[in-house]
């Protein structure tokens, strides 16, 4: 099969004849290139192509240095691992050498040598991802398929390539959901049943790749149908006991959107919200989540903690050192009455505060020491659960509690 047309015909004019060039250019370097996985897929479906990815059966940090210099070109980034990032008339290319993978463990990060492209095709996670087109051009366009990857798209099939797919690399379940729910596809049957079965080994997966795989789903435009798919082929149980199911986390989300939470971390704090108290700093330390959302955890287990019939006093006490975005949140879907107790915080209480000092209280006779730090507490208690007083107020209720003492 030949796509030439169809790269003409879905691809910008940029993109087009900036894989013009890197083929031309790798070619007279006498190595053999393709387009890969997402952008094979993408072309073939007719979708937009947002991310260009080549494939190189060398090196291909050491060729585009020998590159024609009539084509300049800019270099974004270069990795260990023989990728690089870069820019040719404008548009963001991702190059790497075409590799063979060897995962040591399950979960485990692979072991990789340089191979053909025929070698690579074979590592890919799905065989729509499995797909290759030659830029080189005496072959332009011609497609390599090994794995039935033209099939499942005509099928619309999400399809492992080998049994052992999810057991070698478990985050691939993740991707799998996220393709069927992305482009509509269903989970092949093979595929679903080895899915469920080896969902066990998410559990080797460290918090920071399961925190990065569960961003990839939340940025995903659908990604409340594919947080249900989670939900479906029982991948949240994997992760933790305590995870939130559809629709209740859909809801929860709709209720935070207008509240100030900072974009990129905005639906870990609907996940967090929707985590069991006593279930909710272990989900945030098995994510690997940081402090910051370690202590929105705690400021929402202190909210929850705070009872119906608290005084003001109980109330401030409890309050005091919560952050504005725990309030805010617990506020969308607090009971009634807790939420009454969470307005007079933020309305009232928040706002009382001491005019007085220590050098005030010297001044009207009483000794500095200790008592000074009590009778300032008392103060302030007493203003909690009474109302604020102004200054000379205060200092009549300092010469009182001290002459009381």
């Amino acid at each position: 099969m030949n796509i030439e047309n169809l790269l003409e015909k879905t691809l910008t004019k940029p993109q087009y004849e900036a894989i013009k060039i890197l083929g031309g250019q790798f070619h007279k370097k006498g190595t053999r290139a393709f387009l890969v996985g997402g952008t094979i897929r993408d072309l073939l479906l007719e979708r937009e192509v947002s991310d260009i990815d080549i494939i190189v059966e060398a090196d291909p940090w050491n060729l585009i240095h020998k590159f024609d210099p009539k084509y300049p070109l800019d270099m974004i980034s270069n990795s260990q691992f023989n990728t690089c990032k870069i820019k040719i008339l404008d548009q963001a290319v991702d190059l790497a050498m075409a590799r063979k993978e060897i995962y040591p463990a399950s979960g485990a990060l692979p072991v990789v040598t340089s191979a053909s492209i025929e070698d690579d095709l074979g590592r890919r996670d799905f065989s729509i991802n499995a797909l290759a087109a030659c830029i080189n051009p005496p072959n332009w366009g011609e497609v390599l398929d090994l794995y039935r990857g033209l099939e499942d798209l005509q099928l619309k099939h999400v399809r492992i390539l080998h049994a052992g797919s999810f057991k070698d690399d478990p985050t691939r379940i993740f991707r799998c959901i996220r393709y069927s729910g992305r482009l509509g596809f269903s989970v092949e049957g093979d595929t679903k049943t080895q899915l469920l079965n080896d969902s066990t080994y998410l559990a080797q997966l460290s918090g920071v790749r399961i925190t990065n795989e569960l961003a990839k789903v939340f940025s995903e435009k659908n990604a409340n149908s594919i947080f249900d798919l989670m939900d479906q082929f029982k991948v949240l149980g994997h992760i933790h006991s305590g995870f939130p199911k559809e629709p209740e986390f859909s809801e929860r989300k709709s209720l935070l959107e207008n509240i100030r939470i900072p974009t990129p971390e905005f639906v870990f704090y609907v996940l967090i919200s929707l985590i069991e108290p006593n279930q909710r700093l272990d989900l945030i330390k098995r994510l690997d989540l940081g402090n910051k959302l370690s202590k929105f955890g705690t400021d929402l287990n202190r909210i929850e903690r705070l009872e119906v019939n608290s005084s003001r006093s109980e109330i401030f006490k409890q309050l005091t050192e919560v952050s504005e975005i725990a309030i805010s949140v617990a506020e969308s879907y607090a009971p009634r009455e807790l939420r009454s107790s969470l307005e007079l915080f933020v309305n009232e209480l928040k706002t009382i505060s001491l005019c007085i000092g220590g050098e005030d209280l010297m001044a009207i006779g009483i000794p500095q020491g200790p008592k000074i730090g009590d009778i300032l507490s008392k103060i302030l208690t007493y203003m909690i659960d009474s109302g604020p007083q102004t200054k000379s107020g205060q200092i009549r209720m300092a010469k009182k509690f001290f002459s009381d003492s």
